[in-house]
């Protein structure tokens, strides 16, 4: 069997805008876990955002984060010069920095965001181009016979950063609805054309992030994956073709996603189920941090859910739901690790069953004894139980920092989920605005990241995934 890994989708289509128009709150960075970029949406409830599987998974991290490493190198000498290190202003541009001060301005602006960095970048480079002494700091330590080489990667640099803002900025223009549905034309561009074997992910957990300084974190959402076909999608992304801005719409306008339109308790869900309007759930898990409710992957993800008018767009795919997450509050976060360690103490393991009126912001007003026998699936027998863990099972070398892992939640999954297609709903956030003297109107969404890990597995075209009510749930068949 395939060792675990995390799964790379790229972001390409929010429904939900980014922050004031700004293209360091790209719909990508929720897809991209790093601990200095993030998404932060312009809507503040029930948006969605989707990414599509990557071909080249580890390549196309790895050249940004070189890239990155590369600009913070050259820049850190003049960063210290810049933004008040103590040290380096005393000292005359063009003399040699201590390294200390070199170091402490290379690791502040490791914190820094991809975009912040660019900008940074650019305006040094500028100083560069007419040779002022902040500018040639950009070459400090470069021997003189590496000076033309290294000159030439520098114009590569902004080149590539110039280039990068056009095809962001072309994102977030245009259309009367520019500030809410964008798509990547870009980001499509990186998706290859469907070809034998077909690759898809296949998920056994979530780890959703809100770590960071976030007025607005994400406090409710829902992930679905779906299963489609990439070249459909890719293969004509530009401007003058709405057809796949429309399809992607469409796609997050299924009623299996807008009926989580709200949703923010377990009473909620429940409710849903048994209106039939959302698919029967698999387990509902509670931590201190927040908890989360699997669904059962019984759909077809072959099936197409509906096609557009124009004969020329892409099909749409069936959205699946995975899983509905929702995270605890500082204040609802020390009563439930109170709660949990006294259940744990008494029961001497994991406890399944919860009391209504001490997590009323969890539960609504369900009783979790009638959840259980309302989830009893009359066709496998399978029952399905809140279950509350004091703790969280650590995986082994997992590359997230410790730090900020009250602000993690580890979505575990019973079943595996599959597809080329993830699609995140962010149903509301925590309004910390007044913690934070955010002075905005309106709260929006700001999300860390969400990194699903699995499996690649390619599929010839003969293969299809189907899901039963049975075993994992996951069945690949020839057709």
């Amino acid at each position: 069997m395939a060792q675990m890994h995390r799964i790379r989708f790229q972001g390409c289509f929010t429904d939900g805008g980014v922050d004031e128009n700004h293209i360091g709150y790209w719909v990508d960075h929720m897809f991209s876990p790093n601990h200095w970029d993030s998404f932060c949406s312009e809507l503040g409830q029930d948006l969605s955002c989707v990414g599509l599987l990557l071909e080249e998974q580890d390549e196309f991290d790895r050249e940004r984060q070189a890239l990155r490493s590369y600009i913070i190198k050259r820049c850190s000498k003049a960063a210290a010069f810049m933004y008040g290190d103590p040290q380096a202003q005393q000292i005359p541009l063009g003399r040699p920095l201590p390294a200390t001060g070199s170091r402490a301005a290379f690791l502040k602006l490791e914190a820094w965001s991809t975009d912040a960095l660019n900008q940074l970048f650019m305006s040094i480079f500028f100083e560069l181009q007419v040779q002022s002494p902040l500018g040639r700091l950009l070459l400090d330590g470069v021997a003189p016979e590496n000076l033309p080489a290294e000159q030439t990667r520098l114009q590569i640099v902004a080149n590539m950063i110039h280039h990068s803002l056009e095809q962001k900025i072309s994102a977030l223009g245009g259309g009367e609805d520019a500030k809410s549905a964008l798509l990547g034309f870009r980001s499509l561009k990186l998706m290859k054309a469907s070809v034998l074997p077909r690759l898809v992910g296949v998920v056994e957990r979530v780890v959703v992030s809100r770590a960071g300084e976030f007025s607005c974190p994400v406090q409710c959402g829902v992930l679905f994956m779906a299963d489609c076909n990439i070249s459909q999608w890719a293969k004509r992304p530009n401007q003058e073709n709405p057809e796949i801005l429309k399809a992607f719409q469409a796609t997050v306008a299924q009623h299996v996603c807008k009926e989580f339109d709200g949703i923010t308790t377990l009473q909620m869900i429940c409710d849903k189920v048994r209106e039939g309007k959302l698919p029967m759930p698999v387990a509902a898990h509670l931590t201190a941090k927040g908890g989360w409710v699997e669904f059962h992957p019984s759909s077809n993800p072959s099936v197409a859910a509906a096609s557009t008018s124009d004969a020329g767009a892409p099909t749409l795919p069936t959205l699946r739901p995975l899983a509905w997450f929702r995270f605890s509050t500082q204040e609802e976060q020390t009563v439930l690790e109170s709660y949990l360690e006294d259940e744990c103490r008494m029961h001497d393991r994991d406890t399944e069953f919860l009391y209504n009126h001490e997590l009323p912001w969890w539960l609504g007003d369900t009783d979790t004894h009638q959840v259980a026998d309302h989830w009893r699936d009359p066709v496998c027998g399978m029952r399905s139980f809140v279950d509350a863990r004091s703790h969280e099972t650590c995986e082994q070398n997992d590359p997230y920092d410790p730090a900020t892992s009250n602000w993690r939640l580890n979505v575990r999954l019973h079943h595996r989920h599959a597809g080329n297609m993830l699609c995140v709903k962010l149903i509301n956030q925590e309004n910390l605005m007044r913690e934070h003297g955010d002075d905005h109107p309106d709260p929006n969404v700001d999300v860390s990241f969400i990194a699903p890990h699995g499996r690649l597995v390619r599929l010839p075209d003969e293969v299809q995934l189907l899901y039963q009510k049975k075993g994992v749930g996951l069945t690949a068949v020839c057709m």
